[in-house]
């Protein structure tokens, strides 16, 4: 089976050895061009705004940790259903966090732009599944 190339994938994560982890994992599974970190959903959320007004532009993939510092999980997606809608359509998210909180599933899936919800650790396995499912 071929799994789609992603240009550009976005991890949304305060941990910053998770996100060094993660992209090691991303990398070695050869899934996207680009492979973007970022510690604060604000500034995530300031690239997607700027990119959505000048740039086509955007990650096919966003792994987005639910409890961080300053914004968590679900003020970005707040504030991400606001972006304009032909800029986020074709973008999954994936909420990638510790948390087993079967509420925060249930939340999760309030989201029409959430596509998935998956309990960290990142692995190779779930990498290549979530291609697989999605792409």
């Amino acid at each position: 089976m071929t799994v789609t190339k992603l240009n550009q994938i976005f991890l949304i994560d305060d941990d910053e050895a998770v996100n060094f982890i993660n992209k090691i994992i991303l990398t070695k599974t050869a899934c996207a061009n680009e492979i973007i970190v970022l510690q604060s959903a604000h500034r995530a959320l300031d690239i997607l705004s700027q990119n959505a007004q000048i740039d086509p532009d955007r990650p096919e993939l966003i792994f987005l940790d639910i409890n961080m510092p300053g914004m968590d999980g679900w003020e970005f997606l707040e504030k991400y259903a606001q972006l304009p809608q032909n800029y986020i359509t074709n973008i999954k998210v994936i909420m990638l966090t510790t948390s087993v909180n079967p509420e925060h599933r249930k939340r999760a899936e309030q989201y029409k732009e959430v596509a998935g919800f998956r309990v960290k650790p990142l692995s190779m396995k779930m990498a290549s599944e979530i291609m697989e499912s999605y792409f």
